[in-house]
């Protein structure tokens, strides 16, 4: 038997207690007598009084005893491990990233559990219905309430994946999926978990001898680049080893380092001569996780200045502020229906052009000639009079001005619910952000002319806001190293698909016609290529490293009282289950309290 909450079995100490109670108790015996007698008596019993007497048979108290031992093993939970013999049995395999730890340098945490679960499938009775699951950072149902053959082929066909595992999401919804009342659940994971009374938590150790690579960080210069590796040792000796660095697939430098246990140092490679893409770090130490000693990073190129294209008929306010930026190359013309070259951002005051670049953002100072918002698509208020103090609001491009004033007045409102509001008038929008054409744009609703907006500090930040959201989009990613699971966002105007091109050669088609474009998640370490155009071959690199995040756990005073770790599993009992009693204790203790307060009243019957 054990319990999910030992402590409370202290409260067993109060059965002595009770017992003392009973000791010290005076008794009495009601007889009819004369009243001298009974004076005799009363003299004689106060002088054989003591502090304790001969414990002497009482059913009060038997009932009494029974009654706070019920009570207390209610309250300690006891569990007890049984043979199961007709109910549902779950396996749930964690299969994320730290799972890929060697336990005996021969087979992985993963490969372990599957071997455990077969043995405890080897012992169900026949008429066992075996579900099969996994999760990461996702819950799969990979076989519900089959039979225990079935079961070790779906075992099988589990696989290890480097996500990084969320166990109480994934728990709860396995929960949810099958009824606690009748299953029994088997949980193989390296994470601590609360205490469930129909899970049987197997988990892991934390990996004592392992030393991983954190992060790689380049700075590019004229005729090279600086790399700053950082590593950290999560093993408990120190570790002896080499850092290799690779540019391109070449070996640019060699370290040997020695690192504490629970140290973190960064080490440094200067003056890297050479033009490269991808950088790689490599330790060479054989420890319980491989996947986290190798890490790869894109070196990004030195960015251009941002080209940008004014449309209209002039405006000195705008040139001013964008002339301003020192990373910015300024054009101007008239005339929308030519527009020519290949620029970063538009600025169309009062006109909307007939064909819309294939690349770039737009800026819009909405024309007061309704007619020509059709070619936007989008909905504008019909009401070009509105005038008086606009406010900035919370949106993506107005940090540090929020909540400034302005004075406007011919201003329409953009009713476009697709886009995020940005400065709003008597409670519409009338600046607002969003895509058109697949384009991040920003539309202002009146002309700057008619506002003093030119005139407050606000807008050359908001001018600056705008120019940094647009340049970063402009990147096409937002970095270029990732972790599995996390969300790739491309930021490509193409329209096209394009081909992703994963680090085991294999070749995936990818619809690039929203914008941003998501890509769909991946966990295959290494590095990946993106090629928009295949044609001329202009392809992105980025790269997938391995969680090293999901190998710390500090959480460990929170584990279930039926964990059972790995490091003896020979003694594992796999066929039993476990129980909870705290029901029938609680029942009994009921029962009990009832029994002793009617004969207790039988005994004080006048």
């Amino acid at each position: 038997m054990i319990f999910s909450q030992p402590f409370f079995l202290l409260f067993l100490l109060s059965i002595p207690v009770l017992i003392f109670l009973y000791m010290i108790k005076p008794r009495h015996k009601k007889v009819t007598i004369p009243s001298t007698f009974l004076w005799e008596r009363l003299k004689r019993q106060k002088r054989i009084a003591k502090p304790a007497q001969k414990l002497r048979f009482s059913l009060l108290l038997l009932l009494g005893i029974f009654a706070l031992f019920c009570f207390s093993m209610y309250l300690a939970g006891p569990i007890i491990l049984l043979k199961n013999t007709g109910k549902n049995v779950v396996f749930a395999f964690d299969n994320g990233a730290s799972m890929s730890c060697m336990l005996d340098g021969s087979k992985s945490y993963l490969q372990k559990s599957k071997q455990i679960a077969k043995d405890i499938i080897n012992r169900l009775p026949g008429k066992a219905k075996v579900s099969i699951v996994n999760f990461s950072d996702t819950v799969e149902v990979l076989q519900k309430e089959g039979t225990p053959s079935s079961a070790k082929d779906t075992i099988d066909r589990i696989t290890q994946t480097f996500y990084p595992t969320n166990l109480k999401s994934s728990l709860e919804l396995i929960s949810k999926l099958f009824s606690p009342a009748n299953t029994t659940m088997f949980v193989f994971t390296d994470k601590n978990a609360y205490y469930s009374e129909n899970i049987k938590l197997y988990r892991f150790p934390k990996p004592k001898n392992n030393v991983s690579i954190e992060n790689i960080s380049c700075v590019s210069n004229s005729d090279g680049f600086d790399a700053l590796v950082e590593i950290k040792n999560r093993g408990i000796k120190k570790a002896s080893f080499e850092l290799e660095l690779f540019a391109d697939g070449k070996l640019v430098g060699v370290k040997s380092i020695s690192l504490l246990p629970g140290k973190m140092d960064s080490f440094l490679f200067e003056n890297i001569k050479g033009s490269y893409r991808v950088v790689c770090g490599r330790i060479n130490y054989p420890d319980q996780v491989e996947k986290d000693n190798v890490f790869w990073t894109v070196l990004q190129t030195s960015r251009e200045k941002q080209k940008v294209l004014y449309v209209g008929k002039g405006n000195f306010f705008f040139e001013k502020v964008w002339l301003a930026f020192d990373d910015v190359e300024f054009y101007k013309i008239q005339d929308a229906k030519n527009i020519a070259g290949d620029f970063d951002i538009y600025i169309f005051d009062q006109c909307i052009p007939q064909k819309f670049p294939q690349k770039g953002a737009f800026i819009f100072i909405l024309p007061e000639n309704s007619s020509a918002f059709g070619l936007l698509g989008i909905k504008i208020g019909k009401n070009a009079s509105n005038e008086g103090y606009a406010r900035f609001v919370k949106s993506a491009i107005s940090q540090n001005i929020e909540g400034m004033n302005f004075a406007v007045q011919k201003a329409v409102s953009v009713d476009e619910k697709a886009f995020e509001p940005v400065a709003k008038l008597n409670g519409k929008s009338i600046i607002s952000f969003g895509n058109i054409h697949n384009h991040p744009s920003v539309l202002f609703g009146f002309a700057i002319d008619n506002s003093d907006l030119a005139l407050k500090v606000s807008f050359p930040i908001l001018m600056a806001n705008i120019k940094s959201a647009f340049v970063k989009k402009n990147q096409l990613f937002e970095k270029t190293t990732f972790y599995p699971g996390e969300e790739i966002r491309v930021f490509s105007y193409s329209n096209k698909k394009a081909d992703l091109i994963l680090p085991d050669s294999k070749k995936e088609i990818i619809d690039l016609s929203y914008y941003p474009s998501i890509l769909p998640k991946k966990d295959v370490l290494g590095v990946y290529s993106l090629v928009l155009n295949r044609t001329s071959k202009e392809s992105y690199k980025f790269a997938v490293n391995f969680p090293t995040y999901t190998l710390d756990d500090s959480d460990s005073n929170n584990l279930a009282e039926n964990n059972t770790d790995f490091l003896d599993t020979g003694k594992i009992n796999s066929m039993k289950m476990p129980y909870s009693l705290k029901d029938i204790f609680l029942i009994l203790a009921l029962i009990f309290l009832t029994l002793e307060w009617m004969v207790f009243l039988n005994e004080n019957r006048v």
